[in-house]
């Protein structure tokens, strides 16, 4: 028997190529493994930037404000989330939610102002603050635990409506990854006729949940 000539190698291959049998089964193959790819590579939860207005590791329900008038504590707090790395993976290869180290930048706006900032006792810090603006960069290598991670307090004037706001940053996980912070607002002063508002819609739900009740 003869072997195939060049041009027949071609067609035989042309015919493979375009076999629609084997398409789809390529095609199958290709889409289950890029569902397990997503499946695996699911994004964990973003890591938070937030003030806890009862210095607890807790952030506000809703978004936090500061009350006009003379200078406020903003109780800064990093969590990247609750799950923990495997012993001794921390800052390594670990799987985990730890924050290894941080950069943070914040701005206060309009009736809004800096003055100081102090940061916490466990916290290996360097900030750096000029004008209305502060860059916190924090890092812990070597014992850092999942969960809420105190940063400091930032103290600021607040003499009318304005707003605090994370500039956006860079945060180090537990497997050495960087993410990219949101920017976002921390709290905010509001405005005198903002409040009132606010108090009048209070006021109305309580009026609507006492009719509601009144119903049952």
């Amino acid at each position: 028997m003869r072997p195939a000539r060049p041009e027949q190698e071609n067609v035989s291959l042309l015919t493979t190529i375009f076999d629609r049998s084997a398409w789809r089964a390529m095609l199958r193959r290709v889409a289950a493994a890029a569902l397990a790819s997503a499946w695996c590579a699911a994004p964990a939860a973003a890591t938070q930037v937030y003030h806890s207005p009862n210095d607890d590791g807790a952030p506000a329900a809703g978004q936090p404000t500061i009350a006009e008038g003379g200078v406020q504590p903003v109780y800064l707090y990093v969590d990247g989330g609750a799950t923990a790395s495997a012993p001794g993976s921390v800052c390594d290869t670990g799987q985990g939610d730890e924050v290894c180290g941080y950069t943070i930048s914040l701005t206060g706006a309009d009736g809004l102002t800096l003055s100081g900032f102090v940061a916490d006792g466990a916290a290996d810090l360097m900030v750096n603050q000029s004008g209305n603006s502060i860059v916190i960069n924090g890092l812990d290598p070597v014992s850092p635990t999942a969960g809420p991670k105190r940063i400091g307090v930032l103290s600021v004037n607040a003499t009318a409506g304005g707003s605090l706001s994370h500039d956006g940053g860079e945060v180090v996980g537990a497997d050495l990854g960087s993410e990219v912070l949101a920017a976002e607002t921390i709290a905010f002063v509001p405005e005198p006729a903002g409040i009132a508002v606010w108090a009048m819609g209070i006021s109305l739900l309580g009026v609507l949940g006492r009719r509601r009740a009144a119903q049952c």
